[in-house]
């Protein structure tokens, strides 16, 4: 007989003991750093183009300090030595020759301040995503010590995230790991016959993304190796175990990049 009571507690337990998982506090963080990266990205393009109608010759990469400019800077009563604390001595004195010849709209205080407004909020978002970041490096530490050692704490929160806990992280074999988050990728591959990719995530890794495109494949291959023993370690025997994969996994960079740098002084000769 069907017993339908009994399934539903049984159904109840396993879903309070997902949710009270920390890994789920770490899911739930990752996302939130993404959905504010994307929102900041949005509203820094949307106060570029809003405070260049008042100082189109301003520019500067760093959003953080855009908005700093943006939420300081009168163009007839410029603060200098608020300007060289942001900018350094050297750009705030061509920051301030530009201001002085501007072509910029002569707008209203209102007008300003309503700038000004949106360069506030932009600061107070880049403030919560930092403070966001760094709990969760702390939360990666603490649940995957391995690998936060050997991948980095932010791209091994990444990287449990997609799996969804580090226990499910702990049962992929290597090669799923290194195509984490380029799943669109492979599926074309699979459909069309089109190049497989050689790597997703773990791309965000240093040692990858600085490394020649030709041996970019190599590297993700030893990396998600040394990543699938390192999760295993956290999922299951709790030992740490990660200084001696970091090393080997390092050995065998440096041994890629050398045959690399010799193939290519071989082909210029």
């Amino acid at each position: 007989m069907f017993d339908r009571k009994g399934m539903l507690a049984r159904a109840r337990v396993q879903v309070a003991g997902a949710i009270r998982k920390r890994d789920n506090l770490l899911v739930q963080t990752v996302g939130s750093i993404d959905e504010l990266n994307k929102c900041i990205n949005l509203m820094c393009e949307r106060l570029t183009e809003w405070y260049g109608v008042y100082f189109p010759e301003f520019r500067n990469p760093d959003a953080k300090k855009y908005a700093q400019i943006a939420l300081m800077l009168d163009r007839a009563h410029p603060d200098e030595e608020k300007l060289r604390e942001i900018l350094g001595p050297e750009r705030a004195g061509v920051v301030l020759q530009k201001a002085q010849n501007s072509m910029g709209a002569n707008v209203t205080e209102e007008d300003l301040q309503t700038i000004r407004s949106l360069a506030y909020e932009i600061l107070k978002l880049k403030e919560l995503l930092e403070k966001n970041e760094a709990y969760q490096n702390s939360l990666a530490q603490e649940l995957a010590p391995n690998l936060s050692h050997v991948a980095g704490q932010a791209l091994a929160a990444k990287l449990i995230a997609a799996a969804g806990s580090v226990e499910k992280l702990s049962m992929l074999p290597a090669s799923t790991i290194q195509v984490m988050g380029a799943e669109k990728a492979l599926f074309k591959h699979l459909k069309s016959g089109s190049p497989p990719p050689k790597h997703g995530l773990i791309f965000q890794h240093p040692l990858i993304s600085t490394s020649p495109k030709k041996v970019r494949g190599k590297i993700a291959r030893t990396l998600a190796a040394n990543l699938a023993i390192a999760a295993k370690a956290d999922g299951f025997s709790k030992k740490f175990i990660a200084v001696a994969l970091k090393e080997r996994f390092q050995k065998r960079v440096d041994a890629i990049l050398a045959a690399e740098k010799t193939r290519q002084q071989t082909k210029k000769r």
